[in-house]
């Protein structure tokens, strides 16, 4: 079992991992930078990596040993990314979302230690909720595992479900698919909620008002089939509904968009949408 652990990363999945790992009193817990990747230690038994996708390379490049066991917490990067650098390698990927504030954030250099900056200050939206709290709710966040051999995924598996409540063994093309699905679940739906965000401001509607619709629409998609209990004007093939909703849209993209939604929803066949083998 994997007892000192070291969390490459300080933003905002490798601060959660950090103080959620810290928690457990048999284990040791470093948190190290990534632009300190030159000095850490090499007496470690884990090393977990939390960085940004386009950074790894350009880390793993500056640790100057090789390591036991490493894993990477990445949705979309193969785990043989890690293969030059550790003698057992593998994923431990969280299913869920960290939100960052983006006040201020703005970032614009495209080399690679600028890069490599932006991960490392990305700030946490995690202010005013207090530290076991945060750590109760993660300890429910799905945790995909992968490894390079089934002895060290069996292992990893085992150290996982030690620590959280839901771990799964999935192989890189499901992580895959997970990521892709969670794009659309999550992050375009996040992108709609904004667009309905702005339409309420601008009418001086109290946002909350929103809530029970967007609540119960998640309900019961986690008892259906999402295309079985879709609702509103595409479903009904209401066009003069439609059009007037266009006509009250001024951002010709946001026009482009309704018609472009509306028209997946009104194929009947949607939800057989392929995606390319994996």
């Amino acid at each position: 079992m994997f007892t000192k652990i070291a969390v490459i990363g300080t933003g905002n999945i490798g601060t959660w991992l950090f103080e959620t790992l810290q928690t457990q009193s048999h284990l040791s817990v470093l948190s190290i930078s990534s632009r300190k990747i030159e000095t850490l230690p090499k007496n470690f038994d884990l090393y977990i990596f939390a960085l940004k996708d386009d950074i790894y390379e350009i880390v793993l490049q500056k640790i100057p040993f090789k390591m036991p066991h490493a894993v990477h917490t990445s949705g979309s990067l193969s785990q043989n990314i890690l293969a030059p650098f550790a003698n057992k390698f593998g994923v431990v990927y969280p299913y869920q979302t960290i939100s960052q504030k983006v006040e201020g954030a703005k970032v614009e250099s495209t080399k690679a230690e600028g890069r490599m900056e932006a991960e490392e200050k990305s700030p946490s939206n995690f202010e005013g909720v207090s530290r076991e709290a945060r750590r109760g709710s993660f300890y429910e966040v799905p945790i995909c595992i992968e490894g390079s051999d089934s002895v060290f995924e069996n292992a990893l598996f085992q150290w996982a479900t030690s620590l959280f409540n839901i771990v799964y063994k999935v192989a890189e093309n499901q992580r895959f698919a997970m990521h892709l699905a969670a794009v659309f679940a999550n992050n375009f739906t996040n992108a709609m909620y904004n667009v309905a965000y702005h339409i309420f401001k601008e009418n001086n509607l109290d946002w909350s008002l929103i809530f029970p619709l967007l609540e119960n629409t998640l309900e019961k998609a986690k008892h259906n089939a999402p295309h079985l209990v879709q609702t509103g004007p595409a479903v009904r093939n209401d066009v003069s509904i439609m059009e007037k909703h266009c006509n009250a849209l001024k951002d010709e993209e946001l026009k482009a968009l309704y018609r472009l939604a509306s028209k997946i929803i009104l194929n009947r066949d949607s939800h057989k949408i392929k995606v390319q083998e994996l």
